[in-house]
């Protein structure tokens, strides 16, 4: 005949010698784990709430007070008004006690010096728990979890069944909740009436629904770690819908906001999708995603309320023509793919409805000439109508990401794939490159290599202090390079969902490397795209001349061999 005691006391035997404060509220649960501690050797501090619900609650306590001192165990008592609590937040019952009931265990281990924090969570508790989420439509069935920062719950494996086996091999009494027979109580109703009739049907339904929640538990381990990885330049609109709810989900809760699964659904679809939206949390609060290839969310902190900074005003003297004024509806700015709502450029930029409002723009009578944002937007041929306008002092990314687009187009000239960088320090030019795979016969002389070739001549081998703008995302080689090289920022134009490093392909920055780079994307993307376009499809008529095929081609360019 088997020991009662085997499946309890397992999971235990880890706190032998160890300092524990546990939860103990009577139940037969708790008791059992109360006995089972004393019984590895554990050093028990128990800890017990009345939560004042019910007429006989306080002598649940001195029950509870008598027991450890019988067993020779230190008994912190403690008592909160629940009902009241609950009213007055605004909570249910439930989760009013849980709270008060997890605050205090918390005091008494700080009181005591205990590390640790026990309770007598079972498989049927963790059964109730996983069918309540489903049935609320959470976006994960984790159930209970078996750890949480000081929290451990070692039976979670263990059947009430086998709690009572050992309490009655102890001759152990235990004390009755009577409140654990009123249906009114979610989980009662699930325990006493929904449990019971699905298992006559299932009869392996609390290991079944037990197993569902460790695996759940599993999987969302990983995908949050994968989600842990995204880093600020890392285009959402392509990762998975999995990781994008539980992105949302991180950042729901770490601005302290209450939602639900339809809110995490809602808002990381529209990342997903690059789509604009804005959503009303529970309690008013606003949380919007702005649109685009780079969608963001935004998030309120209502506790730590912050004004959104006055936007930049233009530091050149503009036509007189012009008039400098804020946004208004209806602002269309010409670029150089047409003339556009400036409602929707400045959505694709990720910026706050907030942000939007305190832009400073310059228009005259034919639109939209100047918008403050970082860098700034131009309408097409407005800088041209500005007296000694200054591009390298005012708009330094569009003035260095034309610099490489020169290079680009110098490769273009010379038959190479038309990719250029250059290698800025302090608003000074230290190096400028283009693609020279083709005539090096070396697939390894992309641009931003020999860029960063020959500013280690100047500067030395490493590049802290330098910018390289590089007209096409770098690839995972010329990644590795700029980061050992320990170069402070990259900026790049046109992605390149064929190989790139940075989220084109795969963000190899999410990684820990020993240095991390700043990046900014998208600078004069549209250029550097349709410079790539063109050259590729001269290639492709050449190559059909000759018989031959195109190799590395389909970035948002075209191409990636020197990229």
């Amino acid at each position: 005949m088997s020991d009662p005691l085997t499946p309890l006391l397992a999971p235990l035997r880890v706190y032998a010698a160890t300092d524990v404060v546990v939860g103990v509220s009577g139940g037969a649960d708790s008791v059992a784990l109360l006995r089972g501690l004393l019984a590895v050797g554990a050093r028990p501090v128990v800890a017990h709430l009345d939560h004042q619900l019910r007429p006989e609650s306080g002598a649940d306590a001195r029950w509870v007070a008598e027991r450890c001192a019988e067993l020779g165990v230190p008994c912190e008592l403690g008592a909160a008004p629940v009902a009241q609590v609950a009213a007055r937040r605004g909570w249910s019952t439930e989760e009013a006690a849980r709270r008060l009931r997890y605050d205090f265990l918390s005091r008494v281990a700080r009181q005591h010096g205990v590390r640790l924090i026990l309770t007598a969570h079972t498989r049927r508790d963790q059964a109730e728990t996983v069918l309540w989420q489903l049935l609320r439509g959470e976006a994960v069935l984790h159930g209970i979890p078996a750890q949480r920062g000081p929290l451990r719950r070692p039976w979670l494996g263990v059947s009430r069944v086998q709690v009572e086996a050992a309490l009655s091999h102890w001759a152990q009494a235990w004390r009755e909740d009577a409140s654990n027979s009123e249906t009114r109580y979610t989980r009662n109703w699930l325990r006493l009436e929904v449990l019971p009739l699905l298992a006559e049907r299932f009869p392996g339904l609390e290991e079944s629904l037990s197993r569902l929640a460790r695996f759940q538990a599993s999987d969302d381990s990983a995908l949050s770690d994968l989600t842990a990885r995204l880093t600020p330049h890392t285009p959402l609109a392509r990762q998975p819908d999995a990781v994008l709810r539980r992105f949302v989900r991180r950042a729901l809760q770490g601005a302290e906001l209450t939602f639900h699964a339809e809110h995490l659904d809602h808002l990381a679809g529209a990342l997903g999708e690059g789509r604009a939206t804005r959503q009303t949390l529970p309690g008013g609060a606003q949380a919007s995603v702005t649109g685009g290839a780079f969608s963001q969310l935004h998030l309120p902190r209502p506790d730590l309320p912050r004004p959104v900074p006055d936007g930049p005003r233009p530091t050149f003297a503009p036509p007189e023509s012009w008039t400098l004024r804020r946004r208004e509806p209806g602002d269309r700015i010409r670029l150089s793919g047409g003339t556009r709502s400036l409602s929707d450029v400045l959505g694709e930029l990720r910026l706050t409805l907030e942000a939007r409002e305190n832009l400073w723009l310059l228009a005259s009578s034919d639109g939209v000439q100047w918008v403050g944002t970082a860098p700034p937007i131009w309408a097409v041929n407005a800088r041209n109508q500005v007296p000694d306008y200054d591009e390298r002092l005012n708009d330094p990314d569009h003035f260095w990401m034309g610099q490489a687009l020169a290079q680009a187009r110098a490769a273009a000239e010379a038959g190479e794939v038309p990719v250029g960088a250059v290698l800025v320090r302090g608003g000074e030019l230290i190096a400028a490159a283009a693609n020279r795979s083709r005539a090096a016969n070396d697939m390894t002389r992309h641009a931003e290599l020999e860029a960063l070739r020959a500013g280690a001549a100047v500067v030395g081998p490493y590049l802290s202090g330098c910018t390289l703008y590089v007209t096409l995302e770098p690839c995972p080689m010329c990644l590795g390079a700029l980061t050992l090289a320990r170069v402070g920022r990259v900026v790049y134009g046109a992605s390149n969902p064929r190989a790139g490093a940075l989220g084109g392909v795969s963000d190899l920055l999410s990684a820990n490397w020993g240095h991390r780079l700043e990046v900014t994307p998208g600078v004069r993307a549209g250029e550097a795209a349709r410079l790539l376009r063109r050259s590729f499809a001269g290639f492709r008529q050449a190559a059909d001349a000759r018989g031959e095929c195109i190799q590395g081609e389909g970035t948002e360019g075209e191409g990636t061999e020197g990229g």
